[in-house]
């Protein structure tokens, strides 16, 4: 499966106020306008729609019933994005710029312009607290150096952006495969399952097995599926990594979900761990889940994390 990422700049007449963690926002004004743009049925239901299984809206939005056999959506199914929008913006930055980074997994990058049309759209009717307009200016390519790919400042995308692939981060790691030591800094809220509970601790473990859990479920709606190898050996090893945790907290946070009218608890785990061992077998995987993000609700851009050497 291929893995391809783009920054989408924002230019706004005034500054352009958004809330924390504003993926949640950036991601239901996409799907709203993604709906109004590509459904032509009346009804509007993807339940009962015939063509749920041919449709670009379900397919990148309500993926559960793009892949549904019958009437109900296919449960696990995870969209094939991600919203990386601005974390941090210090007083001394252009507040009048927002820059939005988008992953997009498998096939997934060739609906690049339903995203840039989309934008363009959210443009229109105004974003963030005081619903401020603004111009989608350029379209980066993020693993091509950042070339830009669009037109002037339109949404018309000249060239596919460059893509990566499991062997890619392969490659990656041999560079690293003395490392025996790193830190794994989780930046967005971090939500893991284990035995069907969330967690409010990690461990190694754990993290390895979310990570190559979502890689996989990625790759087998999205791509061709994943020959890993023996996993059940990897995972065991993974239990005699030794870790600690530096700040590791619970942070809580709340978003309103329009389709069912309430507002829904999202915390996660953020702070920092650091591990310590045979590193190499894993690092392919550490390097990869930097992109394609971790947990629940990765699509808002949760399960963010950011991986460095120690010394």
């Amino acid at each position: 499966m291929q893995i391809s990422k783009v920054e989408l700049c924002l230019r706004g007449d005034y500054p352009i106020e958004l809330p924390p963690f504003a993926g949640s926002t950036i991601r239901g004004a996409f799907g709203n306008l993604l709906k109004k743009a590509v459904c032509v049925v009346r009804h509007r239901d993807c339940r009962s729609c015939t063509m749920r299984g041919s449709c670009t809206y379900t397919y990148l939005f309500e993926s559960g019933w793009y892949f549904s056999p019958d009437d109900r959506p296919q449960a696990g199914v995870p969209q094939p994005f991600v919203f990386e929008p601005p974390l941090n913006r210090p007083n001394d930055t252009d507040a009048n710029t927002v820059n939005v980074d988008i992953l997009l997994f498998g096939h997934a990058v060739d609906y690049l312009p339903c995203f840039t049309y989309c934008f363009e759209q959210m443009g229109k009717a105004g974003l963030g607290k005081r619903r401020t307009g603004f111009k989608l200016e350029t379209v980066r390519d993020v693993f091509g150096n950042g070339t830009v790919i669009n037109a002037g400042n339109t949404g018309i995308i000249t060239q596919k952006p460059i893509a990566r692939t499991w062997d890619d981060y392969q490659n990656i790691a041999a560079g690293n495969s003395l490392v025996r030591r790193c830190r794994v800094e989780f930046i967005t809220p971090l939500r893991v399952k284990k035995e069907g509970h969330l967690q409010d601790q990690v461990d190694f473990a754990l993290l390895i097995r979310a990570i190559i859990r979502r890689w996989m479920l990625l790759c087998k709606y999205y791509g061709s599926g994943f020959n890993a190898g023996d996993i059940v050996d990897l995972l065991e090893l993974a239990e005699s990594i030794s870790y600690g945790t530096l700040d590791l907290r619970w942070q809580e946070w709340e978003r309103y979900s329009r389709r069912q009218d309430q507002r829904m608890a999202m915390g996660g785990m953020v702070g920092i761990m650091e591990c310590e061992g045979e590193l190499s077998p894993f690092w392919p995987w550490l390097l990869i889940g930097q992109d394609i993000h971790v947990g629940k609700n990765t699509s808002f851009g949760l399960g963010k994390y950011m991986l460095s050497v120690l010394k």
